[in-house]
């Protein structure tokens, strides 16, 4: 049985986002929540701004969610501490 692969663009996502809950949890952990939803919807929405002025750009759903996905993974600890 071999584990799935996980695409080069979506590992990517996954760890830039890990890396902005990081440094951004430092101040505030909805500061963080909040940074890592920006970053990964705002770079999409520059892929696709970029594409309209002749860009080539892939403009995936499934980055941004990569990218909040690698954020969460960051936070989740924190958040879990703060609901006891």
């Amino acid at each position: 049985m071999s584990l799935p692969l996980l695409p080069q663009d979506k590992a990517n996502h996954f760890l830039y986002g890990a890396l902005v809950a990081a440094v951004t949890s430092c101040f505030d952990i909805r500061a963080a929540l909040l940074a890592i939803v920006v970053v990964g919807v705002g770079k999409e929405v520059s892929d696709w701004w970029q594409n309209k002025r002749g860009g080539r750009h892939g403009v995936e759903f499934m980055d941004a969610v990569a990218t909040i996905c690698g954020g969460l993974v960051v936070i989740a600890p924190q958040f879990i501490k703060d609901l006891k």
